[in-house]
């Protein structure tokens, strides 16, 4: 059973390139995490744990297969473990920060299961085609969920 994170939260990066990360997320982080590029010009933190069976997952897939290798290198290669200090800051690698264009302000949300850290403007144009009344409706619809 992995952790559960709820809520939005901002942040900046200081001058040495750390975030001081949520004390509730840091908590339930226990043992280690990891943090990756994520799918959507974001970056997602995750337990440890997670990160290993994701690995697993991920290299299992057919190394023979071009898209695989691709996967894999853009995982790993874009992937480090967080130290956190005795602050609950950490360091996020420049060539991360670059992916998610994160310069200064940051949004970071609780995602199920993972972390998420967001440029506020890249997130903004995002949330943008939710603001239409039906928009989160409509979304629940697709995946046959209603609350």
């Amino acid at each position: 059973m992995f952790p559960f994170f709820v809520g939005t939260y901002e942040h900046n990066i200081d001058e040495k390139n750390r975030i001081t990360f949520p004390a509730r997320f840091r908590e339930q982080l226990g043992e280690g995490a990891y943090i990756i590029r994520g799918f959507d010009n974001n970056l997602v933190v995750m337990p440890s744990t997670r990160f290993k069976q994701l690995s697993d997952l991920v290299n299992a897939l057919n190394f023979g297969d071009p898209d695989v290798r691709d996967f894999q290198r853009l995982l790993f290669s874009n992937a480090s473990e967080i130290e956190f200090d005795k602050n609950g800051r950490f360091i996020i690698p420049q060539n991360l920060r670059g992916l998610a264009k994160i310069d200064g302000a940051v949004v970071v949300l609780g995602s199920g299961e993972k972390i998420e850290i967001w440029s506020p403007e890249l997130l903004r144009k995002r949330e943008e085609h939710f603001e239409s009344p039906n928009a989160v409706a409509e979304l629940a619809k697709k995946f046959n969920l209603s609350f």
